[in-house]
């Protein structure tokens, strides 16, 4: 039996919610055959953890990380610098979501967020594969790929809970080290003073999101004293990557301007972060909004020193 011999729908009518019934029809499924996600219905799959984990040793799992007829969009190092730092924010802006979900902050936007980032990560990945210029970024990202898949069973399709958030805590860190492996393999494949600067960018952007994710992690009471540890040193590194954006000869008004603004909302989050009150729910709420404005105001100047990188 192949794809090409039926038309193939892994539906709640055919096989349920169980595992039990998919896994009968993949030993007999000739999964050498091309699938196409028109044929293989992705979203029942990613809705439920335990088809999508069943189909995994079958190597349908990274279909489900593919959109229906996509293809590569990156035409440039400047291009998958620039996803390749997408993915590293969305790394942290997906469990960023859970925790606030957990943490019950906003918890339809979360929903929202969570949702969304999930499916731009699913595209994103799948274009860095594609395009990876060298047998060593390809392996980074075809090993994000399956830390991913991972990571994504534990995010959708489960109630958020604080025995799910260690899990998630675990899977989340290794999704984040390949994630900046890549970045960084590709800004040195592109040596460029301007790659570095669009790099940096990219690192304040996740850093962003990061900061947001360990303040509701510490909160929920997941793994807390490890949260706090991370919250210090990440504000570092954010604080020194603004910096060194702001003192960069090719930093023009406008972006200047822009950090100007992501200023302005960090007063917001490091006030929280600082607090040596117990946090409340509006402090979740200032945290949340806060983050959500930096990262608006960052993906501009993000955008800014990609087209700067573009031009040499």
């Amino acid at each position: 039996m192949s794809c090409s011999d039926i038309e193939l729908d892994v539906s709640f009518t055919l096989f349920g919610n169980s595992a039990d019934n998919l896994v009968p029809f993949l030993n007999n499924l000739n999964t050498s055959s091309f699938c196409t996600m028109n044929q293989l219905n992705r979203r029942t799959l990613m809705q439920t953890p335990a088809l999508l984990a069943a189909a995994a040793p079958f190597g349908l799992s990274g279909l489900l990380l593919a959109p229906a007829n996509s293809h590569a969009q990156i035409a440039s190092l400047p291009d998958a610098i620039e996803k390749g730092e997408a993915l590293f924010m969305l790394s942290q802006r997906a469990a960023k979501a859970y925790f606030a979900i957990g943490l019950e902050v906003r918890k339809q936007e979360a929903q929202k967020v969570l949702d969304s980032s999930v499916q731009r990560f699913d595209r994103l990945i799948i274009e860095q594969k594609a395009f990876a210029p060298t047998a060593a970024i390809r392996k980074t990202y075809t090993d994000l790929g399956a830390a991913w898949v991972d990571l994504k069973i534990e995010l959708i399709g489960k109630v958020p809970s604080k025995a799910g958030a260690l899990i998630i805590v675990k899977l989340n860190e290794a999704v984040f080290e390949l994630s900046g492996q890549g970045t960084n393999q590709l800004q040195v494949a592109a040596k460029t003073p301007n790659s570095k600067l669009q790099d940096v960018a990219g690192n304040v952007r996740m850093l962003s999101q990061r900061l947001s994710k360990n303040y509701f992690r510490k909160n929920w009471g997941v793994l807390a004293d490890a949260a706090t540890a991370e919250i210090q040193g990440t504000t570092k590194s954010y604080l020194e990557g603004k910096a060194f954006l702001l003192a960069a000869p090719q930093t023009s008004a406008s972006v200047k301007q822009k950090i100007g603004l992501v200023n302005d909302q960090w007063a917001f989050v490091e006030s929280a972060i600082n607090s040596k009150k117990a946090a409340t729910a509006s402090n979740y709420s200032d945290v949340w909004g806060a983050s959500e404005n930096i990262l608006l105001a960052m993906d501009e100047i993000c955008t800014a020193y990609f087209k700067l990188s573009q031009a040499g």
